[in-house]
């Protein structure tokens, strides 16, 4: 019995020993909290989440070995401390990775490092080539209003949470292959300047690319999509791949503008589609697909797109 008497003060120093940063700062937790939840941060939360920035940006420096060692300790933490209320807001108050409004002036490399609750990056701006190849967020990933000034990296990553992309401005390649997303994975009104490659990747949850402005090449090809996808009123400026994509629930590209190529060959749509207002001024290619076994207005409509393709009518 005395044990359980002990577990909460012990848990709570085993974060302390493992965010040992921390500990000048313990009268500031609660107010973090608050700050957190009602966004009002008085001098002993800023000096808090300023402690922590500069724990999380030395960490960082030392290496994803260093990281990855602190995330797996707040890991074996996380699933001792089960559900309780105050030590699960502690954890994830020492937990969280909060770099809001940075500006990264040389490359940004976190390649295969693991994020152990949320991780929030937006309205950063990374000037260099930013690397979260093999990245795993286990938590809701942010990188809303981010820019990426030159070549942005996130193939193989893996989000257990939440990605949102949403008005990033992306200026050099993205590189997303092979990434998977098991929450919802919001890219609108995100713009990529040059080429981008989610080729491979695989989204659980709901896909959001509703006005999105692709540059160059966009490659979707093998992509799976288990949730509904939305594509509305994407522009797509270069050459669009969607070859052997496979749309689990509704596929939505109404308004979407194709400026050359548009690639859904063998592609699969085993929900309703909507291809209203799209617009193709390059050629379009539909030659293999195959579509729910109900007749929809979809079908109509990409019957009407082989047809022209073919010069059948």
């Amino acid at each position: 019995m005395a044990s359980l008497f002990r577990l909460v003060p012990d848990m709570r120093a085993e974060l302390l020993q493992v965010n040992s940063w921390a500990r000048p700062h313990q009268a500031g937790f609660a107010a973090a909290q608050r700050a957190a939840r009602y966004g009002a941060a008085g001098p002993e939360a800023s000096a808090f989440v300023a402690a922590r920035r500069e724990a999380t940006l030395a960490r960082l420096g030392e290496g994803a070995a260093s990281w990855n060692g602190w995330a797996g300790e707040m890991a074996r933490l996380r699933g001792r401390i089960g559900a309780d209320g105050p030590l699960l807001a502690l954890w994830r108050l020492l937990a969280d990775v909060e770099l809001v409004d940075e500006i990264f002036e040389g490359d940004f490399n976190v390649a295969g490092i693991i994020f152990p609750a949320a991780a929030r990056f937006a309205g950063s701006a990374f000037c260099g080539d930013a690397w979260f190849s093999e990245a795993h967020f286990h938590g809701p990933a942010s990188f809303r209003d981010a820019s990426f000034r030159s070549d942005a990296f996130f193939d193989r990553a893996h989000f257990a949470g939440d990605a949102d992309f949403g008005a990033a401005t992306l200026h050099g390649t993205a590189e997303f292959r092979d990434m998977r997303c098991e929450g919802v994975a919001c890219f609108v009104e995100a713009e990529f300047s040059g080429d981008a490659w989610f080729r491979g990747s695989r989204f659980d949850g709901v896909t959001q690319f509703r006005g999105v402005r692709h540059g160059g090449e966009a490659g979707f090809g093998e992509c799976q999509f288990a949730a509904a996808a939305d594509f509305g009123e994407v522009e797509f400026a270069g050459n669009a791949g969607f070859e052997e994509a496979r749309f689990g629930q509704l596929a939505t590209f109404a308004g979407a503008r194709f400026d050359r190529g548009a690639w859904f060959s063998n592609a699969a749509f085993d929900g309703r589609s909507n291809f209203e207002r799209a617009r193709f001024r390059g050629r379009r290619h539909f030659e293999g697909i195959s579509l729910a076994a109900q007749v929809s207005p979809v079908a109509q409509q990409i019957a009407a797109l082989e047809q022209l393709q073919f010069g059948r009518r």
